[in-house]
């Protein structure tokens, strides 16, 4: 496991030496982006080997913060809302407490250590929202994914919401209660197919999808969408709706970066709702059928949503602030 952690520490600094060279501190940056090279030119490092440490105490670690990154975003926009606690005094009830987060979304110790480091090496310049979207894109180099420079200059919200951590997208959503989420927040239903393939790494509940078994919208039958022998592995992971199991999002490739997702949808080995219609659906199916026949289309195009999407409700210091410790507000 060492051999493995120290493998993948090399060939990602490796992957950001050849970024800054590529771009420089001052290329390619767009409005409200700057580069940590002069104000904390080790944060890339640190966090990358936070992250390093803990996926090699977990696998499943890697997943989960990309997970945590995308919940985060869809909300109130990438602002490490998320990342914030209730407290005591205020009774806030926050996004963590979410139905779609609760007792799943993960990855928050490893932020948070992170964070401590950055507060040793550069106090009060590396915000909690770009600890989380720079850990995000390592996560998926880690795997197999493609190196993007990530923008960074994002400011920390400072209001979580349990409510508003409701409205992230559901695992019962059909294509255009999917494709109408994304719009709202400026993404494309390309960037909708091609950001769904995050789901190569990770797991779902039972519950996600226990619907589709038997039930589907309560005609006492099986989702037609699902292969029938995949609905028999799926009954034999899932045999009660309350099951407490988990099972792999895309089927054999859990724990690699690839178009895998794409060619399990093509079969129709998708495991939720939300991923099997963008198969079924004229509007998204002819990008499955792209990104399982070309890998390097996938991740040329997952590495240009991801920036993309790190855009939404970028907060400055007008509006935000940076955050001492990622659970919680400064006080003032």
């Amino acid at each position: 496991m060492e051999t493995w952690r120290g493998s993948v520490l090399v060939l990602l600094l490796l992957s950001l030496s050849l970024g800054v060279l590529a771009h420089g501190e001052s290329g390619g940056r767009k409005h409200g982006y700057h580069s940590y090279s002069r104000s904390c030119p080790q944060a890339e490092r640190i966090i990358l080997d936070t992250l390093s440490k803990h996926a090699g105490w977990d696998r499943t670690i890697p997943a989960g913060v990309l997970r945590l990154h995308f919940h985060d975003c869809f909300v109130d926009g990438c602002d490490g809302s998320i990342l914030l606690d209730s407290t005591p005094t205020d009774g806030t009830k926050v996004e963590k407490l979410s139905l779609p987060n609760f007792m799943s979304a993960r990855g928050f110790e490893m932020i948070e250590e992170a964070k401590q480091r950055l507060e040793a090496a550069c106090p009060g310049v590396v915000s909690c929202a770009d600890t989380l979207a720079i850990a995000a894109r390592d996560s998926t180099v880690m795997l197999g994914g493609k190196y993007y420079q990530v923008p960074t200059g994002r400011y920390d919200g400072r209001v979580s919401s349990q409510e508003r951590g409701n409205t992230l997208p559901s695992p019962f959503s059909d294509a255009s209660a999917l494709i109408q989420n994304f719009k709202e927040r400026g993404l494309s239903v390309q960037d909708l197919v091609v950001l769904s393939g995050g789901h190569t790494l990770g797991t779902a509940g039972c519950a996600t999808f226990s619907n589709r078994l038997n039930n589907f919208t309560k005609t006492g039958k099986p989702d037609p969408t699902i292969n029938p022998r995949y609905l028999s592995h799926l009954r034999r992971q899932c045999p009660a709706p309350g099951s407490p199991n988990r099972v792999e999002l895309d089927k054999g490739s859990e724990f690699v970066f690839d178009n895998s997702y794409y060619k399990n949808l093509a079969r129709r080995n998708g495991v939720l709702t939300s991923d099997q219609v963008l198969n079924e659906d004229s509007r998204t199916s002819h990008y499955v059928k792209n990104f399982a026949h070309k890998q390097h289309n996938f991740l040329s195009q997952f590495a240009a949503s991801m920036v993309k999407m790190g855009y939404i409700g970028w907060k400055n210091k007008h509006n935000g602030e940076i955050r001492r410790v990622c659970s919680m507000v400064n006080t003032h």
